[in-house]
């Protein structure tokens, strides 16, 4: 167990109805060690995707779990848990104090989403277990290429040219940090093909002479990888080589939930709505780096928020951002991201100030409002139909 890089929490149960990566037990609020499946959700390879890591994660996985204590197995609507006993987990570290709580904004209604372990008659370990959900093998082989915005797709393409192109409404701002966090809309993305995939997210990066490093964290809806939308979280050390529907809908209630990185006490630390669920130790950014305080385990050097769409197929791709809304249509309507922050290497909370891009205005935009004045913060309306200006197809 000691070899999975991500460390979690046992707190009461955040994750979403529609299957969050990771599983909290509703038993105990002791600390624990808990497996790594979340890399398996944003598999990460260079533009021409490397099947082999993708291999050896997955014999990796499968010869790890063969060694877990395994006290129960329960199934869900979206996934199948294996419930492990703490003992076996290890020693945890501490988490940092929690995020300030932000000034909700009170002429705008919003909610934060359901835990699938909240709900009434679900089914949880017995006490003194937390669970481990199973790896999706079959997805693991043929997971899409993801990468961080750093190319728009050539234009002028014919139809089958588009197949395996990314769509970005993208902002990044190179400043040393230690972290950042910012409010996420959630929805339903609509995809045109299962192989396509629509996001949110965040990410804290360092550039090093062994390639890029990532910490990255958001909300994607890809149906080849589960069923419905999900919270993932990814780590990539060296450049990628390795590595029932949210509830907003258009005029309504909109659901949100706040997610953030942070540097504390030698570890990534993972911020989900309301709480620290866990880590990436910094050390695995250092490993076999000529100059560790040149990686990310000393802190990040550019920090991201953005839109992404993957298309598997030409033509060209009808699949929404956000609520495929355009960003123009505003609260209720667009897909957001507010307080959008990054602390600074003084371990202070500075306002996030960068411009967004859009690969095609036409189909994808955003309209970004930095250091609002408002109980925002510094916040975007995002998002976009796709070819053919239809939300939802």
């Amino acid at each position: 167990m000691r070899g999975f890089p991500t460390q979690l929490l046992n707190e009461p149960s955040i994750l979403n109805r529609t299957y969050w990566v990771y599983t909290m037990s509703l038993n105990s609020l002791k600390k624990l060690l808990l497996v790594s499946l979340l890399s398996t959700l944003s598999i990460g390879t260079t533009s021409k995707p490397i099947t082999s890591p993708k291999a050896q994660y997955a014999e990796y996985t499968i010869r790890e779990r063969a060694t877990l204590d395994i006290k129960k197995t329960t199934v869900t609507d979206s996934q199948i848990i294996d419930w492990i006993s703490i003992e076996s987990q290890g020693n945890i570290a501490e988490p940092p104090p929690p995020l300030a709580p932000l000034t909700p904004d009170p002429t705008k209604e919003t909610s934060r989403p359901l835990s699938e372990l909240e709900l009434p008659g679900v089914e949880i370990g017995p006490p003194g277990t937390v669970p481990v959900p199973r790896i999706n093998l079959t997805y693991l082989a043929k997971a899409a290429s993801k990468q961080l915005p750093r190319s728009t797709p050539s234009t002028g393409q014919s139809k089958r040219q588009y197949s395996g192109d990314h769509w970005y409404v993208s902002s990044d701002q190179p400043v040393n940090n230690i972290g950042g966090s910012a409010v996420f809309s959630l929805f339903n993305a609509y995809v045109e093909n299962p192989g396509d995939f629509s996001l949110l997210q965040t990410a804290v990066t360092r550039s090093t002479t062994n390639g890029l490093q990532t910490l990255e964290a958001g909300w994607i809806n890809y149906p080849n990888q589960v069923s419905q939308p999900h919270l993932f979280t990814y780590y990539t050390t060296n450049g990628y080589s390795a590595g029932g529907g949210w509830p907003s809908v258009d005029g309504g209630t909109q659901y949100e939930m706040q997610l953030g990185y942070q540097l504390s006490g030698g570890n990534w630390w993972l911020w989900v709505i309301n709480r620290w669920v866990g880590y990436y130790p910094a050390s695995l950014y250092s490993a076999n780096q000529a100059n560790p305080s040149a990686t990310l385990e000393a802190g990040s050097d550019t920090i991201y928020y953005y839109g992404e769409i993957y298309q598997s197929e030409g033509p060209l791709t009808t699949t929404d951002m956000g609520s495929g809304e355009f960003a123009g249509t505003g609260f209720g309507h667009a897909g957001y991201i507010h307080n959008m922050d990054y602390v600074d290497t003084n371990s202070t909370a500075q306002y996030y100030t960068a411009g967004f891009g859009d690969s095609d205005s036409s189909r994808y935009n955003a309209d970004p409002f930095p250091e609002s004045g408002t109980t925002w913060g510094s916040y975007t309306y995002l998002g976009g139909p796709g070819a053919g200006e239809v939300v939802g197809g």
